[in-house]
């Protein structure tokens, strides 16, 4: 027969132990932590265990006797324990395992049978009661100032003691309420300590949060910005306040249209529009200091919305990129000053593969003056492979010369022929160098091209310049020996008609017929570049000479010149100088003999172009060769008349009506 309160006391219990089970199940819900459904797990075997109770009290000997009334009590010693040891992040013994799930076992075993005897059930209520003191004791241990830990240790150490106690009072029926309401009382207290325990350690976990947090926005190299709905400020860290050289008590409150220049609030505008939308985002911005000088910050700015979905504000981390920016601003300064290098520059920089096609990976802009092809063409061998346009009698010695300098890790040098794009045969210079890897290893050839043709063409034209001057000075050599044997046989020639001549005159017609042929030397030799078209100047320095000789002024004889620029062959200068010297001699001498001083004279050289045949004329108005009293020079005649015949010409005096005109002509020797 149980006491009258027993009943009373038990169902009095009953809803909290629900109301617990219920909170522990929500927090553990909401928290996520194994603690939390460990004890809730212990309510729900608290709860059997009143069921258990109110069965034996009402006397329903049939359903109580198959109740596992004594299993129950010690599950749920044992999840409250291991709720306990998970909360305070103790591990379990292995051994204390084991002893639980021996006694565990006999509890079973009990219940199976139907035998609840004080004896037997003693050492499972003496394991509960150990555990429960040996619960309170770890509380204690590490309750470290909080409160909750302190009051439950203190709770499931009593309870432990009334637990042992349970064997020896268990058969007393007038203590049996008291036992029960004292044992609930310690079941409602710990269940309210350890809540409180719990939330004790919520709280400081959360400090512990806070502080971090703040160590972070205190400590980060990155600013923080947040703004209100309206785009208020409402926090600011202290590096943003560094970022824009703004104190931290004239960010707050403000808008953040303050911060920004005009030209940017459009963008700003556009900006936060996307924020009320809740797109997050990562952009460069724009500000100034308060020195009026840019600061270029980049923001990760993202949405902040309530439980509810409402729009709250936003957040903005932000780093200074201003260094950046200048570097990139220095960077693309230089890249166009490169690019503008690399357009203007006169051949081609390139970064090749080693492979006999050279495959491109880069050229600059002149490569299409160079070969005529577009720079993208040859880039990856897309239309045409350089290799490909190299002259094949010079691709494999380029391709070695190159090898051979990279393995003597030195810079080659290369000149060889392309073909261009419109047909044409060029040279190219080429200098460069390998690119090698970490490793060693080369990665590619960097170097530049320049067009070597104009060089090529002056070494060319320089090559037979020298072979001209070495052709031109064996020539010479042969002629002076040829000129000399000509005096030679002129004098020879002057000495056989010299028995009637005065000496002076055979030595100024001597003179005169050496000048004539010094003149030509000065005429083919005295110039920068050879030429055969030296007739007028020589018949000009000619006819000045003679004039001098024979005692004549400028203004004595009035001298008509019409002479050709005509190719002449070199070795046909000495026979026409001295034509020419020999016809003006005559004229000089015997023309104007009897022509008074006043009288005018005209003396008229002609030198021109017939078809293929060549004319020189010379003409005075003198008195003719029949009215002349004396005698021609006949040696001058005959010696025109050898000179005409060595040049396969004739001699031919031509009718006039006053004065004597005479006529060589010989065919163009080409």
């Amino acid at each position: 027969m149980s006491h009258p309160w027993l009943l009373p006391t038990i169902l009095a219990s009953l809803p909290a132990g629900f109301l617990l089970f219920a909170i522990y199940l929500y927090l553990y819900y909401k928290e996520k932590q194994r603690a939390l459904l460990l004890w809730a797990i212990c309510w729900f075997f608290h709860i059997l265990f009143y069921v258990g109770n109110i069965l034996r009290i009402t006397e329903a000997e049939t359903i109580y006797r198959y109740y596992p009334n004594v299993t129950v009590d010690f599950l749920q010693a044992c999840f409250q324990l291991a709720g306990c040891m998970n909360f305070l992040k103790r591990k379990t013994p292995g051994f204390v395992i084991g002893i639980f799930a021996t006694v565990g076992t006999w509890a079973i075993y009990l219940d199976l049978v139907n035998d609840r005897s004080d004896l037997f059930i003693s050492p499972i209520y003496f394991l509960v009661g150990i555990s429960m003191g040996y619960t309170g004791y770890v509380f204690l241990r590490n309750s470290h100032d909080n409160l909750g830990k302190k009051i439950a240790g203190w709770i499931f150490l009593l309870w432990g003691f009334h637990v042992l106690n349970y064997p020896f009072l268990r058969s007393s029926v007038k203590f049996a309420h008291f036992g029960f309401l004292l044992g609930t009382f310690f079941r409602m207290a710990s269940a309210i300590a350890i809540l409180l325990a719990f939330f004790e350690e919520l709280k400081e976990a959360l400090l512990q949060t806070q502080n971090n947090y703040k160590k972070i926005i205190e400590t980060t190299q990155e600013g923080i910005w947040m703004i209100d709905k309206d785009a208020n400020t409402s926090f600011v860290n202290q590096k943003m306040c560094e970022f824009l050289e703004i104190p931290q008590r004239n960010f707050l409150g403000k808008s953040l249209y303050d911060f920004v220049a005009p030209e940017n609030r459009s963008l700003l505008d556009r900006r936060l529009k996307d924020r009320k939308l809740g797109i997050s985002e990562i952009h460069e911005f724009h500000f100034k200091n308060k020195m009026g000088e840019s600061v270029w910050l980049l923001m990760s700015s993202s949405p902040i919305f309530d439980i509810h979905g409402n729009y709250e504000g936003a957040l903005a981390m932000s780093t200074d990129i201003t260094p950046f920016k200048k570097a990139e601003g220095t960077l693309k300064e230089r890249e166009r000053q490169l690019s503008t290098l690399m357009k203007n520059l006169p051949g081609i920089a390139y970064r090749c593969q080693v492979d006999m096609d050279w495959t491109m990976e880069f050229m600059s802009e002149g490569c299409f003056e160079l070969t005529g092809y577009s720079p993208s063409d040859f880039v990856y061998n897309r239309t045409v492979s350089f290799g490909s346009i190299i002259h094949p009698e010079d691709a494999q010695k380029v391709y070695d010369d190159v090898v051979e300098a990279i393995n003597a890790n030195k810079a080659y040098r290369l000149i060889y022929r392309i073909h261009h794009r419109n047909g044409e045969i060029r040279w190219f210079w080429e200098q460069g160098s390998a690119v090698k890897g970490e490793n060693g290893e080369i990665v590619a050839l960097e170097g530049f091209i320049n067009d070597f043709s104009q060089v090529k063409a002056a070494e060319e034209i320089m090559t037979e310049t020298l072979k001209e001057k070495e052709l031109l000075l064996k020539e010479v050599h042969h002629r002076v020996k040829n000129y000399l044997q000509v005096l030679s046989s002129l004098l020879s020639l002057q000495l056989d008609k010299s028995e009637n001549l005065e000496p002076k005159s055979v030595l100024l017609e001597s003179q005169n017929r050496i000048q004539s042929m010094a003149y030509v030397h000065e005429s083919l030799y005295g110039r920068m570049s050879v030429s055969d078209e030296f007739f007028p100047e020589y018949v000009s320095k000619l006819v000045e000479s003679l004039l001098r000789s024979y005692g004549f002024d400028h203004n004595d004889i009035g001298i008509d010149l019409r002479c050709e620029s005509i190719p002449v062959k070199q070795n046909a200068f000495i026979p026409i100088g001295l034509i020419l010297n020999e016809l003006v001699t005559n004229t000089l001498k015997h023309a104007f003999a009897d022509r008074s001083s006043s009288e005018p004279k005209r003396l008229g050289i002609s030198f021109y172009r017939e078809d293929s045949w060549i004319h020189l004329e010379v003409s005075d108005n003198g008195g003719g060769k029949e009215n002349r009293k004396d005698a021609l020079d006949t040696m001058g005649l005959e010696l025109v008349d050898l000179l005409a015949k060595q040049l396969k010409g004739t001699v031919t005096d031509i009718p006039c009506p006053k004065g004597t005109a005479t006529r060589v002509r010989f065919p163009m020797l080409s």
